[in-house]
C-alpha cells in the first residue's frame, strides 16, 4: 500500500478520504489491528487505483494489478471523493465490523425505509 500511495503522490489522509473510510480506520489495517470490511478494502483499491481483488494480493505479499487506461494517472485529482461526514464514516465503519448476514439484513432493513425515490437512485447506481 505504501509504495503505491508513493506512487500517486498521496499522502494517507488523502488515500483514506479517496477510500471513504476514516484515517483513524486506515491506520487500524495498516498496524493490522483491524482487517477491514469488504466495503473498506473496496474503496481502499478505488483510491490506490488498483483491479478489484488487489488488496487480498496486496495483504498476502503480492503485487497488485493497477487498473490499465488513461483515466488511472489523473484519478486521485479527478476522482476526488465528495467531503466526508463523519457520521456517514461511523456507520460505514460499524458496519464493516458486522458479520456479512447482520449487514445485509441492515442494509436490507434500510432500504424498505427509504421513500420510492431513493430506492430508485440507489438501484440505479
Amino acid at each position: 500500500m505504501n509504495r503505491r500511495r508513493q506512487a500517486l503522490g498521496l499522502n494517507w489522509r488523502q488515500v483514506a478520504e479517496q477510500a471513504g473510510i476514516s484515517y483513524e480506520t486506515l491506520r487500524a489495517i495498516r498496524k493490522g489491528e483491524q482487517a477491514g470490511g469488504d466495503l473498506t478494502r473496496r474503496g481502499l483499491e478505488r483510491a490506490l487505483q488498483w483491479e478489484t481483488g488487489g488488496f487480498e494480493v496486496a495483504e498476502a505479499g503480492g503485487e497488485p494489478a493497477v487498473l490499465a487506461g488513461p483515466a488511472a494517472p489523473e484519478a486521485p485529482e479527478s476522482a476526488a471523493a465528495p467531503p466526508s461526514d463523519p457520521q456517514v464514516e461511523a456507520i460505514l465503519t460499524i458496519l464493516d465490523g458486522l458479520p456479512a448476514r447482520v449487514r445485509e439484513e441492515v442494509l436490507r432493513r434500510l432500504g424498505e425505509q427509504l421513500p420510492p425515490g431513493v430506492q430508485q437512485g440507489r438501484k440505479a447506481s
